[in-house]
Order: C-alpha cells, then structure tokens, then sequence
C-alpha cells in the first residue's frame, strides 16, 4: 500500500506538470488577445460567490477531508465580503454532513474523482455547471480549496479564485513582455477566440485542483500508513519488553526457587 500511495503521487504530479506546459500555451494567447483589447468577463458586482471544495471519498488519508473543510471554512468571511450570497460546491460525499454540521447548505454535490480519466469528465460536468450558474443566476465568482503536495512532504492547503477574468487579471498577463517584436495575429473573431481560451483557462485550472488533489491524497495517505507503520512497531517494541521483562521475572522466580531448595537440603544434610 506504501509503494501504491507513492506511484500515485508521482504520477498525479507529472500529470500536473504536463499540464503546466498547455496552461503556457493557453496565457500566451490570452496575452495576443487581450494585445488586440478584448474584454474581460467581469462587467460589474457579482451577486453571488461559489466555493468549490475537494475532498476525497476514499478511506486511510487520516485527515485530509477536514482539514481542507476547516481551511474553506475559514475563508468564508472573505469570500463574504466580495458577494452578498455564498454557497459550496462539494466533491466527495463524505462532506456534504460536516458541511451541513458548520451550518452550510451544500448546493453542489459531485463524486470525487479517482483517476486521471475520471477528473476529465468530472471537469467537463463542473464546466457546464459553472456557465449555467453564470448565466442564469449572475454568479461570477468562483473558488476551488484542495490540498496540494507541500515541499517538504506531506500536503497543505490551498484556496484560488478562479473567476471572474477582471481588470486585473487582464492588466496582469498584458504587463508580461512578448519573446520578440512580433505578436501573432488572431485568426478568428475576437468573441470566438475569446469563448475558446475561456473554456480551457476553466479545464486547465479545475483539471490541475483535481490533480494536486489526488497528488495530496495519496501523500495523505501515505503519511497516514508510515504513522501506523510507526505504531505497530513502538507497540511490538513495547510488547517484545513487556515479553522480556516477564521472562526475566519467570527465570528470576525459578532460580531463587531452585537455590531455596537447594540452601534447605543443605541446612538438612548439616543437620544430619
């Protein structure tokens, strides 16, 4: 099981970092575009804040599900700030009863993925929700809080707002300096190429959470397994002393018997 957690980390992360080479490609065409001055998906106040939160349905990860619960939860006074109304979106059963627990209705219940194939079709159902959310309720922001392999082993925490694209998300990819003097030319209409990037800024993103997700679960688990490893053998160890000492006290008791007897047949013999 050891050696299962650890392939899985390793091949969650690679996933990741191959998609990091596609998300380059995708905020280099989102610099051409925004060059050309198309604009941003914000327009005014949102109404409304969704917070995605994944967690995992899977068993032996110690307490991946409530710590990523307890860091979405504490970043609710924040994310109340930016809109009048918030509601989660939760990925993996096992927190729709603590999140009714804290006091949160759960507007969004999907099953967590478990592979790589799994979380594209998972990402393509939650793209879909997202836009019909948009569109019909106004609701442009959007959170993901998952757990992420941290560097010195282990996971942590983490919470990203995903949309909306704004002011500031355009200023910030157009401040970045082209390679070289000659920016590319749009080959569709601006609003097409527009709707495009959009699309798979939202699967780059949300396939990444996933991904790191799995990446930390696995170390979870891992983590997990090392610490009952680590018990088992501080309770043999444990044991084997107790099984030591006893022994000692068994042998300790039959050679004060065998030297008692032997002092009295002694005393006997003298007397004789």
């Amino acid at each position: 099981m050891k050696s299962l957690a650890a392939v899985g980390v390793r091949q969650y992360e690679r996933a990741v970092e191959s998609l990091e080479e596609y998300r380059r490609v995708i905020d280099t065409a989102w610099r051409v575009l925004l060059c050309c001055g198309a604009g941003v998906i914000h327009k005014g106040p949102a109404t409304g804040a969704v917070c995605m939160v994944i967690a995992s349905d899977q068993g032996m990860c110690g307490q991946f599900n409530e710590s990523i619960l307890n860091h979405a939860l504490a970043q609710v006074p924040k994310l109340s700030a930016e809109a009048s109304k918030l509601g989660f979106w939760t990925f993996g059963d096992k927190l729709r009863g603590a999140l009714s627990d804290a006091g949160y209705g759960d507007e969004g219940c999907f099953s967590a993925p478990g592979s790589l194939a799994a979380i594209r079709d998972q990402v393509r159902d939650v793209i879909q929700r997202i836009e019909l959310w948009r569109s019909e309720q106004g609701i442009e922001y959007f959170y993901v809080c998952h757990n992420v392999v941290s560097a010195g082993g282990g996971y942590r925490q983490t919470c990203t707002r995903l949309l909306p694209l704004d002011r500031e998300w355009a200023l910030a990819r157009a401040r970045e300096k082209w390679p070289n003097r000659c920016i590319p030319m749009i080959g569709l209409p601006e609003e097409l190429m527009f709707k495009h990037l959009f699309r798979e800024y939202l699967f780059v993103s949300l396939f990444r959470a996933f991904a790191q997700s799995l990446a930390g679960e696995n170390a979870a688990r891992l983590m997990a397994m090392q610490a009952a490893e680590k018990n088992i053998l501080e309770l043999t160890e444990g044991l084997q002393a107790g099984f030591r000492e006893l022994r000692q006290a068994a042998i300790t008791d039959e050679l004060l018997d065998i030297i008692s007897g032997f002092e009295a047949l002694s005393e006997e013999n003298h007397a004789l």
